[in-house]
């Protein structure tokens, strides 16, 4: 270094655009293409769930049908495990609520296929620890049940206007009972009664602010006397 100069302006000088105009390019157009797994990853989960009435799942974007999953046994095996998703569930207890009419070592072996396939379709879903399975989700999912309970319980705590708004949006997602396609898999039952009983509470609350809403907005005009 030389010497340093000092500049002062009588007003701020004014930058040429020139030079801005290919940054601005590369932020905004140039950036997805060339980067576009980051792209991705902030415009949807990595995970999608739709359990409430008929059972859907994207997976990075995609939309996987139960073909993808080799097996049909695979994906009504994932239906378990996201009904039970916070919880381990024993081999032997997947065997019998699967495959009730077979042999138990034979019934295993044929939960081992299918949750070969389903770890093919998800990669890293199921956990294994000794004979226990686990779901393993990815912290950027959507779960459409796991919303709608998280919303009835934030409505839960509101009042008024507030909650109104939260149990419009949480029975917006209630588009049936849980895994509706599947509505004699015994091994969802006590989960899907329990969803069923949030939604009647939640729709009955609903209808009850919302009358007291009206009624303070637009109050009766006075009977005339007669």
């Amino acid at each position: 270094m030389v010497a340093v100069q000092t500049l002062f302006h009588a007003r701020p000088p004014r930058p040429p655009t020139g030079p801005a105009a290919p940054v601005l390019w590369l932020e905004r157009l140039a950036l997805p293409l060339l980067f576009p797994k980051e792209g991705r990853a902030l415009a949807f989960p990595e995970l999608e769930v739709y359990a409430l009435g008929e059972f859907r799942v994207r997976y990075q974007g995609q939309e996987l049908t139960p073909r993808r999953f080799g097996r049909q046994g695979a994906w009504r095996l994932l239906k378990l495990l996201l009904a039970n998703k916070d919880r381990a569930l024993y081999a032997e207890d997947l065997a019998e609520a699967l495959f009730p009419e077979l042999p138990p070592e034979k019934a295993r072996q044929e939960v081992y296929t299918l949750v070969y396939h389903l770890r093919k379709a998800l990669p890293g879903i199921v956990e294994r620890e000794g004979e226990y399975y686990r779901l393993r989700l990815p912290e950027n999912r959507f779960l459409d049940f796991e919303r709608f309970e998280a919303l009835m319980r934030k409505a839960d705590l509101e009042e008024g206007l507030a909650a109104f708004k939260t149990l419009r949006q949480a029975l917006e997602l209630y588009k049936g009972p849980l895994f509706g396609d599947d509505p004699y898999g015994e091994w969802a039952e006590a989960e899907r009664a329990y969803l069923q009983e949030r939604a009647l509470s939640g729709l009955l609350r609903l209808g009850e602010l919302a009358e007291a809403w009206g009624t303070r907005r637009w109050p009766r005009k006075p009977t005339p006397a007669p």
